[in-house]
């Protein structure tokens, strides 16, 4: 029996893609990527980058793919904004991506999307953040992925060795969804504030926070996650305590006058408690001032 390709395809290098694909080529494992706007004179794709708590800013380059290389892709690894994931899989067909190849998901935000195509969720809470050209690992954090991946068993390999603390997590959807609710106090509380994660510890964010982790509980609750206030506050704050340094991806994007997350965000949530009869009504106030302020 032949191998398959090797080569991961990093689709999204924005601040968490390039976090992924540094550490993937400090294990010096194969990775391409595939830009937004392809340039046919375009060889490589540069970032600087700088690793946790170190005063070295490095270059880094990703190789753009080919049209002609799919056939040499073993896995994709998405790393876009939720409200790009359909565009991203309507690509993949129309470029000849092999059906088959396993693809894992990174986004903050949740969507309702079909696919045939065997996915995979990865969930990450490390900081990142972009700011005059440079990519930053800001703050430490975890790396889970659906543990159905290890059917693919040299991807495996290579998620070991270059993630050798990847947690493989038999029960993704419930993290994801705990991930979710964390993103959906952080990010539009830091965008509609205008701060750093860390601030949200202040005092007078206390019982805003407390309000909108008591309706994410309610939520959860009635779709079937055994999630409770107590426990749920209290990542949040070591979410903010670990990342206390780094500007939310909202937050990020509003600064670049780009496109956020916040309907696969706070607009989900309200989606689907209006669904299930579940009131969330600081939420729906925090959604109305975010757009009151930002509505693009």
């Amino acid at each position: 029996m032949s191998e398959h390709p090797k080569q991961l395809l990093l689709v999204g290098a924005g601040a968490i893609g390039q976090l992924i694909a540094h550490q993937w080529q400090c294990a010096k494992l194969p990775i391409v990527t595939l830009p937004r706007s392809p340039s046919p004179h375009a060889d490589f794709f540069d970032y600087h980058f700088r690793d946790y708590q170190s005063a070295r800013t490095e270059l880094c380059r990703i190789p753009i793919i080919k049209d002609s290389d799919f056939s040499s892709i073993q896995a994709v690894f998405i790393a876009v904004k939720a409200y790009d994931l359909e565009s991203v899989f309507r690509r993949l067909d129309t470029l000849g991506v092999p059906h088959d190849r396993p693809i894992i998901c990174a986004h903050n935000g949740l969507v309702d999307l079909t696919t045939s195509r065997p996915c995979y969720t990865w969930i990450t809470t490390h900081g990142v953040t972009r700011s005059n050209r440079v990519t930053e690992h800001k703050g430490l954090g975890s790396d889970w992925i659906d543990a159905r991946i290890q059917h693919h068993q040299q991807l495996t390999e290579q998620l070991h060795t270059a993630f050798p603390k990847l947690h493989f997590d038999a029960d993704i959807k419930a993290r994801q969804w705990q991930k979710f609710c964390l993103n959906c106090v952080i990010n539009p509380l830091t965008a509609v504030n205008q701060c750093l994660n860390g601030e949200l510890l202040k005092e007078q964010y206390h019982e805003q926070r407390r309000m909108l982790v008591s309706e994410l509980v309610s939520l959860s609750q009635a779709l079937g996650y055994r999630l409770n206030t107590a426990d749920l506050l209290v990542l949040v704050e070591q979410v903010c305590e670990a990342t206390a340094e780094n500007q939310s991806s909202m937050l990020s994007d509003i600064k670049a006058n780009r496109k956020t997350e916040i309907k696969a965000l706070t607009g989900y949530a309200l989606k689907k408690a209006a669904e299930l009869g579940v009131n969330l009504p600081t939420h729906a106030a925090l959604y109305h001032q975010f757009n009151q302020l930002y509505l693009r």
